[in-house]
This record gives C-alpha cells, sequence and structure tokens, in this order.
C-alpha cells in the first residue's frame, strides 16, 4: 500500500495530474444529468383569456356530495352530470379546474375540425380524442380565446416560447359561427 503524502500540496497536484492523465485517457468528465422539469399545473402558467378566469378547486368528492347533489337536483341534471366528471378532470388538471375553459373545450371538438388538425391521419375514439385536447390543455400547448375559438400554444418559460418569456400563439382553429355568437 502506498504511503499517504504528509504534504497537502503535493497531494493535490498529484491528484490533479492524476485527473489530467485520465481526461487525455478517456475524455473529460460527462456533465451531470440534470432533473426532469415539474411539469407547472395551468393555474400556475396563468393562461391569458376570458375563458381563463373562472377557476374552482373542487374539495371533497366522495359519495356524500354526490346524493345531495342528486336529492337537490336529481340524478339527470346537467348538475349531477357536472359533479360525476369533476373528479377526471382534477387528475387532468390538478388542483384548479379552468370551468369556462372546460365547458368550451367539451362543446369544441364536435363542431370544428380540431381533433383531425390536432392528430392528421389517426383514427381516435371520441372519448380518446377529448382527452387529448383536455391533457393538451392542461399543458398549455392550447387554450380557448375569448371568441371560442382554441389556439395552439407554445407556454412561457419552454425553450420555443416567446422571447420576453410569455405565450407564444401558434395555429388558431376557429369556433363555429353558432358558438362565437353563444359567448358574445
Amino acid at each position: 500500500m502506498a504511503r499517504r503524502q504528509a504534504d497537502p500540496t503535493a497531494r493535490r497536484a498529484h491528484e490533479a495530474a492524476r485527473r489530467a492523465t485520465a481526461a487525455q485517457r478517456i475524455g473529460p468528465r460527462p456533465t451531470g444529468t440534470p432533473c426532469p422539469r415539474r411539469r407547472k399545473p395551468l393555474f400556475d402558467l396563468e393562461p391569458p383569456g376570458a375563458f381563463s378566469t373562472d377557476w374552482d378547486s373542487p374539495v371533497g368528492m366522495d359519495t356524500g356530495v354526490m346524493a345531495r347533489v342528486t336529492a337537490r337536483f336529481g340524478a339527470g341534471s346537467t348538475e349531477a352530470a357536472t359533479m360525476r366528471v369533476l373528479p377526471h378532470f382534477r387528475g387532468v388538471y390538478g388542483p384548479n379546474l379552468p370551468l369556462g375553459a372546460i365547458g368550451q373545450l367539451e362543446l369544441l371538438p364536435a363542431g370544428t375540425d380540431l381533433l383531425s388538425r390536432l392528430s392528421p391521419g389517426v383514427d381516435v375514439s371520441s372519448d380518446d380524442a377529448r382527452n387529448s385536447v383536455h391533457s393538451l390543455h392542461a399543458r398549455g400547448m392550447i387554450l380557448v380565446a375569448d371568441d371560442g375559438s382554441v389556439w395552439t400554444t407554445v407556454p412561457p418559460g419552454t425553450p420555443h416560447s416567446a422571447p420576453d418569456g410569455g405565450w407564444t400563439f401558434v395555429e388558431r382553429v376557429r369556433a363555429p359561427a353558432e358558438r362565437i355568437a353563444a359567448t358574445s
């Protein structure tokens, strides 16, 4: 076993020489792998537009809450239907739900070519397409404009976002005329 050098300066010089020789032999040390970025929820991205102003944070979606809603409004009411889908959207969007945008996105795919533009040449079921639209919206990749149309976007803080760090709007899918009139 080699004897340890008493002089710390000589030890550091010897270690630096050993590393330099190793770097010449095997190449430079690789840089550390960056940690994967945590995805920001849509609420934290602060999307622009009138459909992104009404946020709700539903708490406690248990059977007791559903029983009260069903007793008050009826099992077939729109309120009960809304309460049944909120847990699904909470899984997609996180704790804060953009209610106006979710409602518009639920209506929009049926009357536009949005799904064919987002997935050209792919045969997708309507449920899968609907889930994809909401997943893209939850990540900020599509936004609902004030007139009800949908923009494909690049969210702020990503490599291809606007130079000022804001939203980049790429392509617009117009809403049907009757939907535009209904939102005005």
